[in-house]
């Protein structure tokens, strides 16, 4: 039997907390990349500042993480052309997130 780590429904609900907490950051939904996002299962793209920013995730060493990609270039952005720029345990605590989060996009502590 799988533990939670290893299901697919539990993995989805942390890429959504990870989401919000982009949220929290003061990060946009776009309405960009529409295609790749059906073609290839991306995820929404958010927009920060001047920085677009989306999360996944990778599984290294057979343990799930939240990857964090970004882009500042709109052209790339539009097409789901982004640089993983942080990876974080999908187990961890939200504040350890928003900590990553925050120093991976070079924004200010709150």
């Amino acid at each position: 039997m799988k533990n939670h780590e290893e299901t697919a429904q539990w993995l989805e609900e942390q890429m959504q907390r990870a989401e919000k907490v982009l949220q929290r950051l003061g990060a946009v939904p776009q309405d960009i990349n529409q295609r790749n996002r059906e073609v290839l299962g991306q995820r929404v793209t958010y927009l920060l500042g001047s920085t677009y920013c989306r999360v996944d995730s990778a599984e290294f060493d057979g343990k799930p993480y939240i990857l964090l990609s970004a882009i500042e270039e709109a052209k790339f952005a539009g097409i789901g052309l982004m640089e993983d720029i942080e990876a974080v345990p999908a187990d961890a605590p939200d504040k350890t997130i928003e900590r990553k989060f925050r120093a991976a996009l070079e924004q200010p502590t709150a």
